[in-house]
């Protein structure tokens, strides 16, 4: 919990290395007061954020400022801020609002030295209240927060159903991505890595490029390719939901959302929500759970003129889409380890967790 009454500074300077400070962006491009509090939130795994409180007039107020990762350019800032301040529009969807710069902007860039160096982009939002009660690995949601959680990405669903975002998110769709992750896993084998990390794939990877092919060809048939594609969340997870007891009063982080299929969403979110992580059942989608999130998902799609829920179609196909939402996160561990300092033992529980999910998911294939 955040303390109003003690000052923290010791982050003021974070940004030394760049011509910004947290103060100077306060005060000389959004005008919202003398910095009074500064801390950083460790949460995330790309973007570098921080909550600080400012005082203004005598009145102190809360706000979250990111720092965007180096990868990400000017049009994907565009398509997340366009999002946002869609979303926003929506009080049924708890969204911070972005903070304008003095110029009507949504966003700063930092000048580089290095004009072989990308720019550095800077936001500051709204800070929404609650409580950051879980994280992407294991969560363990009651039954009503499991219900108001897909209820939320329902209403989320409908209100980008037929949104036309400015710029242009650059990763690949899911079926473009299939094809990337079985040449990741290859340059992974190649890389001399840890046992704990390389063995449990080297292992197993006929399996894995088998399961990869698979889903390519079962993505690619026309009835599939003809499902509703949407601005997804892309990263729908405990960890993104702030709550007030059962009710969930924020809804963060749209830096991975992108155009693809809605049940790959939905498929996403279920794995996160429903995942047992602990003991022999590692990688087990607890059932009971998944049925009431899509039960309380269902309902809310069928109460409105916007948007449809799934059909039949897409509750028979359901199943794929989670295994490839498995591989997906497996994926994003893998580019982890070849592309970064990653803790051995941290990443060996995430490829193990995916290599228990992709298993068990294909030997309790439902037989139509």
């Amino acid at each position: 919990m955040l303390n109003l009454e003690q000052p923290n500074l010791e982050f003021r300077t974070m940004f030394e290395d760049h011509h910004f400070t947290i103060a100077h962006i306060l005060t000389h491009y959004h005008g919202l007061g003398e910095l009074r509090h500064c801390e950083p939130n460790l949460r995330g795994y790309c973007n570098t954020s921080f909550v600080i409180q400012t005082l203004k007039e005598g009145k102190p107020t809360w706000y979250f400022l990111r720092r965007y990762k180096a990868s990400i350019c000017e049009e994907e800032l565009l398509f997340e801020h366009s999002l946002i301040q869609h979303l926003s529009q929506f009080p049924e969807l708890p969204v911070a609002e972005l903070k304008r710069t003095r110029e009507g902007k949504t966003y700063l860039i930092e000048p580089c030295d290095d004009p072989r160096q990308p720019p550095t982009f800077f936001a500051i939002f709204d800070y929404l209240p609650g409580e950051d009660r879980y994280t992407w690995i294991n969560p363990h949601c009651c039954e009503a927060e499991l219900r108001n959680a897909a209820a939320l990405l329902a209403r989320y669903h409908q209100a980008v159903w037929d949104f036309k975002p400015v710029g242009r998110r650059t990763e690949p769709s899911l079926q473009e991505l299939l094809p990337l992750i079985h040449t990741n896993l290859l340059v992974f084998l190649e890389k001399p890595l840890p046992p704990e990390l390389r063995g449990p794939i080297q292992e197993r990877f006929p399996f894995l490029q088998a399961k990869l092919q698979q889903l390519q060809q079962t993505l690619a048939e026309p009835h599939i390719q003809a499902f509703p594609r949407i601005i997804i969340h892309h990263d729908y997870h405990p960890g993104n939901l702030r709550f007030e007891g059962e009710k969930i009063v924020g809804l963060v982080d749209f830096d991975w959302s992108k155009e693809d299929w809605r049940i790959f969403d939905l498929a996403l979110a279920l794995f996160y929500f429903a995942t047992e992580w602990e003991g022999e059942a590692d990688g087990q989608l607890r059932l009971g759970e998944v049925e009431i999130f899509l039960s309380a998902y269902q309902q809310v799609m069928q109460a409105t003129a916007t948007g449809h829920p799934l059909s039949n179609l897409e509750r028979r196909s359901l199943w794929q889409f989670i295994e490839a939402a498995n591989l997906y996160v497996l994926n994003w561990a893998i580019l982890d380890i070849l592309h970064k300092e990653v803790d051995t033992a941290e990443y060996a529980t995430y490829l193990w967790h995916g290599l228990h999910a992709a298993e068990w998911l294909d030997q309790k294939q439902p037989v139509d």
